[in-house]
C-alpha cells in the first residue's frame, strides 16, 4: 500500500490517472474567462476616477462614443473567433494565441461598455458603422485625418474564401460585405465553426490577423487628441494598437511557418 499526499492509502503498483481537459471544457472555460474579463473591465473603469460621465460625457455623434460601441463589435467577433479555437483547435501555440486574444479583448469590452453605460449611451452603435471617422454624411467629422486606413473601400475585395480552395466560395457567389474592416462574414463564421482539426489553427490565424489588421486605423483614429479629447479614452487605443502590432507580428510569422498566406483585405 502506498500513502498519498492526503492521507489514504491506494494499492501498490496503482497509479492516479492525470486528468484530462475535454475540448467541451476548455470551451466552457473560455466561456467563463470571458464573462470574468467583461465583469473585470467594468467594475476596474467603475471604481477609477477618470470623470467619464457630467461634463466629460462625450457628445453622441462622437469619435469616443463611435470608438467604444464599434470597437466592442469589433472585439466581440475576435473573443468569438478565440472561443472557437479554444474548442476545436489543435495546436498548443496557436491555441495559447487564442487564450491571450480572448483575455485581453474581453477586458476591453468590459472597459468600453462600461464608458458608454456611464456616458449613458446605447453599447450598440445606433448610426452609420464607422461615421464617427468620416465615413458616412452624419458625422461631423472630417476624416482627413486619419490617412489611408479610413479610405479603405469596402467592396473591393473579395474575402468569402479564406484562402482554402475546396470551401466552393467564389468573389460572385459571396457577395456578402462585413460590418468593418477585417471581420469575417457570417458565411466565414459559419465555415470556421463547422471546422475540425489542423484546419482550424491556420483559418484562426488566418482571420484573426486580417481581423487585427483591420481594426488598427480605428484605434488609431481614437489614439489621434485631435479627434478625442478623453485622455482614457486615447490611453486604451493606443494600448491596443501597441498590442495588436505586436500579435500581428507573430500571427504572420506562425502563418509562414505553416506554408499559409494571410488573407487580403475586406
Amino acid at each position: 500500500m502506498s500513502e498519498t499526499p492526503d492521507g489514504t492509502t491506494t494499492p501498490e503498483g496503482t497509479e492516479t490517472a492525470p486528468t484530462r481537459r475535454s475540448p467541451a471544457l476548455l470551451a466552457l472555460a473560455a466561456v467563463a474567462v470571458l464573462l470574468v474579463g467583461v465583469g473585470l473591465g467594468l467594475l476596474i473603469q467603475a471604481s477609477l476616477t477618470d470623470d467619464s460621465s457630467g461634463e466629460d460625457s462625450p457628445a453622441a455623434n462622437s469619435a469616443a462614443v463611435g470608438f467604444a460601441q464599434d470597437m466592442t463589435r469589433h472585439h466581440e467577433q475576435g473573443v468569438e473567433m478565440a472561443a472557437i479555437e479554444l474548442e476545436h483547435g489543435t495546436d498548443p501555440e496557436v491555441r495559447s494565441m487564442a487564450f491571450d486574444i480572448l483575455t485581453a479583448q474581453s477586458n476591453e469590452i468590459g472597459q468600453m461598455q462600461s464608458w458608454l453605460t456611464r456616458w449613458g449611451r446605447p453599447v450598440t452603435n445606433p448610426g452609420e458603422t464607422m461615421g464617427w471617422m468620416g465615413h458616412g454624411s452624419s458625422t461631423e467629422a472630417s476624416g482627413d485625418d486619419h490617412g489611408d486606413h479610413g479610405d479603405m473601400d469596402h467592396g473591393d475585395m473579395d474575402h468569402g474564401d479564406m484562402g482554402h480552395g475546396d470551401h466552393g466560395a467564389t468573389p460572385a457567389a459571396d457577395a456578402e460585405q462585413p460590418a468593418m474592416p477585417g471581420m469575417a462574414t457570417s458565411a466565414e463564421m459559419e465555415r470556421f465553426r463547422a471546422m475540425r482539426g489542423p484546419e482550424v489553427d491556420t483559418t484562426f490565424l488566418q482571420l484573426m490577423l486580417r481581423h487585427h489588421e483591420g481594426g488598427l486605423h480605428m484605434m488609431e483614429y481614437a489614439a489621434n487628441p485631435d479627434n478625442v479629447s478623453q485622455p482614457y479614452v486615447r490611453d486604451l487605443a493606443s494600448a491596443m494598437e501597441r498590442t495588436q502590432d505586436k500579435e500581428i507580428g507573430i500571427i504572420k510569422a506562425m502563418l509562414a511557418e505553416r506554408n499559409a498566406q494571410p488573407l487580403p483585405m475586406n
